[in-house]
């Protein structure tokens, strides 16, 4: 068995889950399996996590914090309101394509319960509050009276519905981006699709 330190154990097991994540998806992970490949004995990852659910949530934060840090870094270097939301649909797509194992994790049915992870279900909040904010220029709900942080959450909802269907498509293959034109462009195009009845039909 490896030594490591006691505080080590929770991130090489952390490393080991992401890898095996990225690789397989999250039907490939296992606390004896991460054990085995460790080199831990199979009791020490219980220590740490409460089973599958319990390392699954670790990762689901760690890729649920990145994916925020990455739509915050948009939100916070483009001024025009409507091109941040574009810019932000498009970020969103990307960081599924970049991360489709993580994506399908977040936002898919292997992710263990919010209401059993309050660190999970604030980390999955905080992301949703980016684009909250994003399409509202209100940086705080404090600000809002109960009918706009109510228009705030659809408008929201709205554009995050849009960006989640392209990503699906995309990372399922549904979708296939041109070769000669570049993933944002594409994304962007798509987002900019007025989807209204055309008037001369």
């Amino acid at each position: 068995m490896r030594k490591y330190h006691h505080g080590d154990v929770r991130n090489v097991l952390l490393q080991k889950a992401e890898t095996i994540l990225t690789e397989e998806g999250p039907t490939g992970l296992s606390l004896r399996r991460l054990a085995r490949m460790t080199g831990v004995s199979e009791a020490a990852p219980y220590r740490h996590f409460d089973g599958k659910d319990g390392i699954l949530a670790a990762v689901a934060i760690a890729a649920f914090e990145r994916f925020a840090e990455q739509l915050e870094s948009v939100a916070a270097n483009v001024a025009h309101h409507e091109e941040r939301i574009m810019k932000l649909g498009a970020a969103y797509v990307g960081f599924a394509v970049e991360n489709p194992q993580h994506f399908r994790l977040i936002f898919g049915r292997e992710r263990p319960p919010l209401d059993q992870y309050p660190e999970l279900r604030d980390a999955a909040d905080n992301a949703f509050d980016v684009l909250q904010r994003a399409v509202t220029s209100v940086d705080r709900k404090a600000e809002m009276t109960l009918t706009e942080a109510a228009t705030a959450y659809n408008r929201a909802l709205a554009a995050w519905s849009r960006a989640h269907g392209i990503a699906m498509l995309v990372i399922d293959g549904m979708i296939v981006p041109p070769a000669d034109q570049e993933l944002g462009d594409f994304v962007l195009g798509l987002l900019a699709e007025d989807l209204t009845a055309p008037t001369d039909l």
